[in-house]
């Protein structure tokens, strides 16, 4: 009886050690691996242009700038310019953003509004060396008032976050070379 219960012990020790072994090899694999790092799964840092007390509804776009064969580009500077909720075209409203390795980024701002007779837009540009220059206006599709010839429409998309609603879109761009 007691040889029995040693020979139970061994195999279960010697189970646990083969388990062990193979949970080893498999992490070392992956980690070996050709998969893309941690960090490239993860999203592009938000730069948020909106601070509390801003009139006007919140809006975060983000997006990604690949090349016509749709490799992203990394550190592509995107100068973004807005009016704010009133319509006032105040420098809260501008900045400059830096894709990641993945050619993505992101802002959170106000969905613009317009104090004269045209459609409120965000502008973005890119001035790359190596890359033509690419200059639009993101107008947005729910606006009644939407022509072809003010701008590039994107659909928001409203969404609840800790309560708060924002309204979510997305605008890839696409850079010729030079």
């Amino acid at each position: 009886m007691f040889e029995q219960g040693l020979k139970l012990t061994v195999s279960k020790a010697c189970a646990g050690l083969l388990i062990a072994s193979l949970a080893f090899v498999s992490a070392t694999v992956v980690a070996n691996s050709d998969s893309p790092p941690a960090e490239a799964n993860k999203k592009s840092k938000l730069i948020d242009l909106w601070q509390p007390g801003d009139s006007g509804q919140r809006m975060n776009i983000r997006g990604r700038v690949t090349s016509i064969d749709g490799t992203p580009l990394r550190g592509i500077k995107i100068e973004v310019r807005q009016p704010d909720g009133d319509g006032d075209w105040i420098e809260q409203y501008q900045t400059t953003l830096t894709t990641d390795s993945q050619g993505r980024y992101q802002f959170g701002s106000v969905v613009p509004q317009s104090n004269y007779c045209g459609t409120p837009f965000v502008k973005l540009k890119v001035y790359q060396d190596g890359w033509e220059y690419f200059d639009t206006n993101i107008v947005f599709e729910d606006d009644t008032e939407v022509f072809e010839e003010d701008g590039t429409p994107v659909f928001l998309e409203e969404s609840t976050v800790k309560g708060e609603t924002i309204m979510f879109g997305r605008f890839d761009i696409v850079l010729s070379p030079e």
